[in-house]
C-alpha cells in the first residue's frame, strides 16, 4: 500500500465528517482512498508533501457535499407536482360527488338505493354538498396558483391548500355518515347504493393522499433555501481550494521537474477551470458541478 499517497484520502475522509457525513462525499472519500492504495510510490519525488493533492482533496471534499445538497435541492421541484397532484384529485373527488346518486348532491339531497327501499339522508347530503362546494373552490383556487407560477406562499396556494384540506375532511365525514345511517337504519339500502359509496370512498381517499403528499412538502420547501445558499458557499470555497491547488501543483513540479508545464498542472487546471464554470449562475448547475467533481477526483487519481 502507497501510505504516503493515501494523505489525500485521509483528508477527503476527513471533511467528509465534518462538512456533510453523506453517501456521495463518502463514495468520493472511499474512491480516492482505493486509488491511492493501488498505485504505486513516486519514483521522482517519492518522500515528498504534495501539498497539491492534499488541497485538491479538500476541494473534492467540498464540491461533492455542494453536489449532494444540490442534488436534494432540486427534488424541491416535487413541490409543483405535489400541488398539481392535489389539484387533480380535488376534481377527481368533485367529479365523484357529482356523478353518485344521479347528480342529487347538487340539489342538496342523498340517498342510497331506489324505489320504495330509497333511504333518504338529507344529513349526509349537507355535508356532501359542503365537501363539493369547498373541494371545488380548493381546486380552482390550486390549478389558479399553478397557472400564475406564483411563487409558493401566496394566498391563492394557501387557500387552496387549506380548502383541499376541509374539503378532504368533510368527504370523509360524508362517507362516515353515509355508512353509518345506511348500516343503521337499512341494510337494503345500503347494499343497492354500495357502489356509490365504494365511490366516494375512493374519491376521498384520492384526495386525502394527495394532501399528505402535498402537506409534507412545504417542510422539505422551507429548508430548501438555506440548503441552497449553504451548497453554494461550500462550491465557492471548493473553487477557491481547486485554484490554490493549481497554484501548488505548479510549485511542486517546478520544484521536482524543473518545469510547470507537468501533466499534475494540467489537470489540476482542468479541475479549476471546471470549478469556475460550476459557479457561474446559469443552467445545467447540476452538470456542471459533477463535471467539477469529476475533474478532481481525476487529478487525485495521479497520486503516486
Amino acid at each position: 500500500m502507497n501510505v504516503a499517497a493515501a494523505a489525500p484520502a485521509a483528508v477527503l475522509a476527513l471533511v467528509a465528517a465534518a462538512v456533510s457525513p453523506r453517501r456521495l462525499t463518502c463514495l468520493m472519500a472511499a474512491a480516492a482512498a482505493a486509488v491511492a492504495a493501488l498505485r504505486p510510490a513516486s519514483e521522482v519525488f517519492p518522500a515528498a508533501l504534495q501539498v497539491w493533492s492534499l488541497v485538491a482533496a479538500l476541494a473534492l471534499g467540498l464540491a461533492a457535499s455542494a453536489l449532494e445538497e444540490m442534488v436534494e435541492i432540486s427534488g424541491s421541484a416535487s413541490r409543483v407536482r405535489a400541488s398539481a397532484t392535489a389539484a387533480v384529485a380535488g376534481a377527481v373527488c368533485v367529479l365523484t360527488l357529482i356523478a353518485v346518486d344521479g347528480g342529487r348532491i347538487l340539489r342538496w339531497r342523498f340517498g342510497l338505493g331506489a324505489g320504495a327501499t330509497r333511504l333518504e339522508l338529507p344529513g349526509a347530503a349537507l355535508v356532501l354538498g359542503l365537501a363539493l362546494l369547498v373541494s371545488l373552490a380548493g381546486t380552482l383556487a390550486t390549478a389558479a396558483h399553478l397557472l400564475a407560477r406564483a411563487p409558493e406562499g401566496y394566498r391563492a396556494g394557501r387557500i387552496g391548500q387549506s380548502l383541499l384540506v376541509l374539503g378532504a375532511g368533510l368527504g370523509a365525514l360524508g362517507v362516515t355518515v353515509v355508512a353509518g345511517q345506511g348500516l343503521a337504519r337499512s341494510p337494503d339500502a345500503m347494499a343497492a347504493g354500495a357502489r356509490h359509496l365504494a365511490a366516494m370512498i375512493l374519491g376521498a381517499g384520492v384526495l386525502a393522499l394527495a394532501i399528505v403528499r402535498m402537506l409534507a412538502a412545504p417542510a422539505a420547501a422551507a429548508v430548501a433555501e438555506g440548503g441552497a445558499a449553504r451548497s453554494q458557499r461550500m462550491l465557492r470555497v471548493a473553487a477557491a481550494a481547486a485554484m490554490v491547488a493549481l497554484a501548488a501543483a505548479g510549485v511542486e513540479g517546478w520544484r521536482a521537474e524543473g518545469t510547470y508545464a507537468t501533466a499534475t498542472l494540467a489537470q489540476t487546471a482542468s479541475a479549476a477551470l471546471l470549478g469556475l464554470v460550476a459557479l457561474q449562475p446559469t443552467r445545467l448547475a447540476l452538470a456542471r458541478t459533477g463535471l467539477f467533481v469529476f475533474g478532481l477526483l481525476a487529478a487525485l487519481a495521479r497520486v503516486s
